[in-house]
């Protein structure tokens, strides 16, 4: 398999995995939602104080998602459990939120 084909598959089957928080220097925080217990933890064990991170998602192979590009995932994979906000079944611009998964 070429790295071209194994590309497109995970392009194709990427699924929107958990919260992420992304720092200026690159490090990324994971938990369920953003800023939870866990994801607190791991700011802490490395010194990391929150305000100036990118709130997003990683997918299953661990790249970190902008908030629109895991609304996108989430949308074309059926993973929207429920709408928020001025969100409906139609919105194809969006942003992702984690109470849009569960």
């Amino acid at each position: 398999m070429t790295d071209e084909e194994r590309a497109l598959i995970q392009k194709e089957t990427r699924r929107v995995v958990c919260a992420a928080n992304k720092t200026k220097n690159g490090t990324v925080l994971l938990g369920a939602r953003h800023w939870d217990t866990w994801m607190v933890k791991q700011a802490d064990l490395q010194g990391i104080r929150g305000g100036n991170e990118e709130q997003g998602f990683i997918d299953q192979y661990g790249n970190f998602l902008t908030r629109k590009e895991a609304w996108a995932i989430a949308k074309r994979q059926n993973q929207i459990m429920r709408y928020v906000g001025n969100q409906s079944s139609e919105s194809v611009d969006d942003i992702l939120w984690s109470e849009n998964l569960y």
